[in-house]
């Protein structure tokens, strides 16, 4: 598997109590850093110019609420997610995770009947949230612009409601992967164009029981993070 990280990119992912955030907070400013807070979107702090950022529970309720009833149903549920461009050596029993930049080529992507498949999967639909089934029409016409503004033809939402359910559903239970020393390494399904919330993935709320993900960035991390379509991020637990 082709892994090889290409730049200096790297985030440090932890997840932390209120508590634990508020005395961060309070050790980085006494050493002259700040910690800053993101507003309305979960993926910011994943743009490079952001050294170290805090993300509270209620965001996940802001602009990408549907997609953040996958956290409300998770052990992550109520807790901080600190996203760092540098270790933070007093909390490393809350690092969940490395994010690098990969040359990860996918050996293939999935087709409409195997991303039907995935999400068939009884697993899958026992923990698929309620919140996550209800799409308002508004936001199908906001990705479906997003796929067409990272080059995609499609037209019809329920092709990228099925891309985005199957995506995920294959870092819970694996069907597109490849493997190394680590076990296997789950990815990304399609193109950058046709998925949705790979926060989930990058921040360790789906599939964190995998040693290594290959996440693509999704629309929204290319418009508000500023990543590059289709090129896969390692997520990596320590």
């Amino acid at each position: 598997m082709a892994k090889k990280k290409t730049d200096s990119y790297i985030k440090h992912v932890y997840w932390v109590t209120k508590e634990e955030e508020k005395e961060l907070r309070s050790e980085l400013e006494a050493r002259g850093r700040k910690l800053k807070s993101a507003k309305g979107i979960v993926c910011t702090p994943l743009d490079p110019i952001n050294k170290i950022a805090s993300v509270a529970p209620e965001v996940w309720g802001d602009t990408c609420s549907r997609q953040g009833s996958w956290y409300r149903h998770s052990n992550k549920n109520g807790r901080y997610l600190i996203i760092s461009s540098f270790e933070l050596e007093d909390y490393r029993d809350r690092k969940e995770a490395v994010i690098t930049v990969s040359d990860f080529v996918p050996p293939r992507l999935a087709t409409d009947d195997q991303k039907n498949d995935l999400v068939k999967d009884p697993l899958i639909q026992e923990m698929m949230p309620d919140e996550w089934r209800h799409v308002e029409d508004i936001e199908k016409r906001i990705y479906l612009r997003w796929a067409r503004r990272l080059g995609s033809d499609v037209e019809n939402y329920d092709f990228l409601y099925l891309s985005h359910t199957a995506n995920h559903a294959n870092f819970i239970h694996p069907r597109f992967f490849v493997e190394d020393g680590t076990g296997i390494v789950p990815y990304s399904i399609d193109r950058s164009a046709h998925l949705c919330s790979c926060c989930l993935e990058l921040f360790q709320v789906l599939g964190g029981q995998h040693k290594k993900k290959m996440v693509a960035p999704c629309p929204g991390a290319t418009i508000f993070a500023r990543l590059k379509p289709d090129r896969y991020l390692q997520v990596e637990r320590p």
